[in-house]
């Protein structure tokens, strides 16, 4: 007869386990990529969340969304 061996899952790995694999793939990411990179793009960044574009997009979020809907619908029947 042939035996068959049960395998045992693989174990998944804890919260924690994750969080330090995470760490230490972010500090191996930022020693390639070099601090000037870095501050490059978080600059970058910086620019983009203070540009007038996204600032028009908080605005839009925190306006009634039926107030927004009754403008567009305005600005399309303006055009016909």
């Amino acid at each position: 007869m042939f035996w068959k061996k049960k395998l045992q899952p693989p174990q998944k790995p804890s919260r924690e386990e994750i969080i330090k694999q995470a760490q230490a793939n972010a500090r191996q990411a930022a020693a390639a990529l070099g601090e000037d990179t870095l501050a490059r793009i978080r600059e970058h960044m910086l620019q983009k969340e203070n540009s007038e574009f996204e600032r028009a997009l908080k605005k839009i979020r925190s306006m009634d969304k039926d107030r927004i809907a009754d403008n567009i619908r305005a600005t399309y029947r303006e055009e016909d």
